[in-house]
């Protein structure tokens, strides 16, 4: 399967789903370094933009009941609407773009899979859709926690595998059969911080019993590509099409601390990236999610830069047909 030389760019320009503010500005930070100008000067002439929000969605104070969200019905507009860019986005050519969605929150997770779900379906045979979620938390905090914050950034797995607790309101992201996205046969966790305070050990337990695939960023910082391979085959040997996705906080904030809540883990930027190549490189990869950039921790946008130059080259260095 011939990877398409097309690529489509969504700008979410989000922050309401944690109390840091910020990450609303990433959008803009990677248009002010000109992403799309040195996709299509890197060889990808048919590149699109899109912003799914009239304005950016910022976090507001307020309380919350338990089993709610904070900031709950801004939250659900902006997976709506970001899920109707994607699903339009991918009904464009018998071969869609490429999906390069730039944030902002990774609470849109749900509502980008099942964007890639629903027209997986409408293919025949229909396809089945993967996630490699690289990230340092597992976020399967749960809005029935005793003591829950409310935030819901850190439910982003909660929704995506739809485990105990997940808001009904977010039931609608769902695979066409109402199945969740994602299950233990279509994700890989991947540089998860085994040492992080904010990683539970009752969230651990929940994915080893219930057999999810999980790599810790020891394990990425020690050997990235080989890590990256293993995950890759996980994913190829089960799905057809494979979505992306890097919270930026996998990587340590000691000499790369763009993420919105530094996480030391240990990887470096450099190990990432490496490990990031062989994912990208696979054809069978759709879609790419760049979430949780705070500009904020980047007043020169260098950080912003080196992280476009080496996305740009792996989207760049990807086969297929020019015009797909």
């Amino acid at each position: 399967m011939a990877a398409s030389r097309s690529i489509s760019i969504t700008y979410v320009p989000a922050d309401c789903g944690s109390i840091i503010p910020g990450k609303s500005k990433a959008p803009k930070a990677f248009q002010d370094v000109e992403i799309a100008s040195k996709l299509r000067e890197a060889g990808l002439p048919y590149v699109s933009e899109h912003h799914p929000l009239d304005a950016p969605a910022t976090y507001a104070a307020t309380i919350f009941a338990l089993g709610r969200v904070r900031n709950e019905e801004v939250n659900i507009s902006v997976c709506q609407r970001v899920h109707r860019t994607i699903a339009q986005n991918l009904k464009t050519s018998t071969k869609p773009p490429f999906q390069l969605i730039l944030g902002g929150e990774c609470c849109m997770s749900p509502a980008i899979l099942s964007a890639f779900w629903e027209h997986a379906g409408s293919q025949s045979p229909p396809l089945r859709i993967g996630l490699l979620y690289i990230d340092a938390d597992t976020d399967l905090a749960s809005p029935i926690d005793p003591g829950s914050t409310g935030i819901f950034a850190g439910m982003n797995m909660t929704h995506l595998i739809r485990s105990s607790g997940a808001l009904h309101s977010m039931e609608q992201f769902s695979r066409p059969s109402g199945e969740p996205v994602c299950d233990a046969s279509n994700i890989v966790l991947f540089g998860i911080n085994m040492s992080s305070s904010g990683n539970k050990q009752e969230h651990f337990a929940y994915l080893f019993d219930n057999g999810y695939k999980v790599v810790s960023s020891a394990s990425v910082a020690r050997e990235p590509e080989k890590r990256a391979r293993e995950a890759l085959k996980y994913l190829e040997d089960r799905v057809d099409v494979i979505m992306v996705h890097l919270d930026v906080d996998s990587i340590d904030p000691q000499t790369f601390p763009l993420a919105n809540v530094p996480n030391f883990t240990g990887v470096t930027f450099e190990d990432m990236m490496r490990a990031m190549k062989v994912v990208m490189a696979s054809d069978k990869v759709g879609g790419l999610t760049v979430a949780e950039v705070n500009p904020d921790h980047d007043p020169g946008l260098e950080m912003v830069e080196r992280l476009t130059v080496q996305v740009v080259g792996m989207l760049a260095a990807r086969g297929g047909e020019e015009g797909v």
